[in-house]
């Protein structure tokens, strides 16, 4: 097992032992052009695929995506092998969803696909801290442990 894996399982499994797990990924790569609201690329729809293989036996109970479709098709191959219908939020409002993950119980395990600025900004709104996104990097995974005191940060990439 590569080491990277290692990790995420670790991480995972001690998420699951003592308290909450939170995964937050960065949306896959998005069409171009003039569209207010573009579709995932074939090389993002290879991404979302990645995810779903990735997160496939991680326990994820719920799945939250805001309102465009390029959050939403990086989670839909994990949503129909879990058979969830992901809680679409409006990414305009971080603060609502920080606010319902602070209220997770200790076992849960949620998948959050967002943008290059929500992400850090739920973190951060969780107790954690982490680096900005830039607008071209697809690939950001990030782990959040909540529990008693500060909660613990797992960084990953994920995708090929």
């Amino acid at each position: 097992m590569r080491p990277l894996f290692r990790i995420l399982a670790l991480a995972l499994l001690v998420g699951q032992l003592t308290a909450a797990t939170i995964i937050l990924a960065r949306h896959a790569e998005r069409a171009g052009g003039m569209a207010t609201d573009p579709p995932l690329t074939e090389r993002g729809k290879q991404r979302a695929e990645s995810l779903d293989r990735l997160l496939a036996d991680a326990g994820v109970s719920e799945i939250y995506v805001t309102e465009v479709q390029r959050t939403q098709q990086t989670a839909a191959p994990l949503a129909a092998r879990l058979k969830l219908t992901p809680m679409v939020l409006s990414g305009a409002n971080v603060n609502d969803l920080v606010e319902r993950l602070k209220k997770l119980g200790t076992d849960r395990t949620v998948l959050v696909v967002g943008h290059s600025n929500t992400l850090p900004k739920i973190v951060e709104g969780l107790g954690g801290a982490t680096s900005a996104i830039s607008d071209t990097e697809f690939d950001r995974l990030l782990i959040v442990i909540t529990g008693a005191g500060k909660p613990g940060l797992v960084t990953l990439r994920y995708g090929d």
